[in-house]
């Protein structure tokens, strides 16, 4: 073991996400996604956190920002179609041997939800 390894903690604590709406963001995350917000506006992910930061360098990406778990990826595909969120087609990976699909949340980012 490294003298890093001994002074970092090998598990993501906050993601950071820069959005133009804070308000129209957080509905987003709480109302299509079903995440908890703390007191400071974080969003809870059993552990790690997403916070939102309102600013103007926002700069969505062509790949996944991160990536959530579903131990029932075809419910999970209905729930957020059916609440109106902008869906992928579902997908076999057969290289991660893997089922997912995209959300893209807001701010026209990204998310992958995964089976795995």
């Amino acid at each position: 073991m490294d003298t890093t390894t001994k002074v970092i903690t090998n598990q993501v604590t906050e993601i950071y996400v820069h959005v133009r709406d804070y308000d129209i963001a957080i509905a987003w995350y709480t109302d299509v996604l079903g995440l908890s917000k703390d007191a400071q506006g974080r969003l809870d992910m059993n552990g790690a956190r997403i916070l939102l930061i309102e600013s103007d360098k926002r700069n969505p990406a062509t790949h996944a920002v991160f990536s959530l778990f579903s131990s029932d990826i075809n419910a999970a595909h209905e729930i957020l179609r059916s609440k109106g969120a902008q869906v992928d087609e579902i997908y076999y990976c057969p290289y991660e041997k893997t089922t997912s699909f995209h959300v893209t949340d807001s701010e026209g980012y990204l998310i992958l939800i995964k089976d795995c």
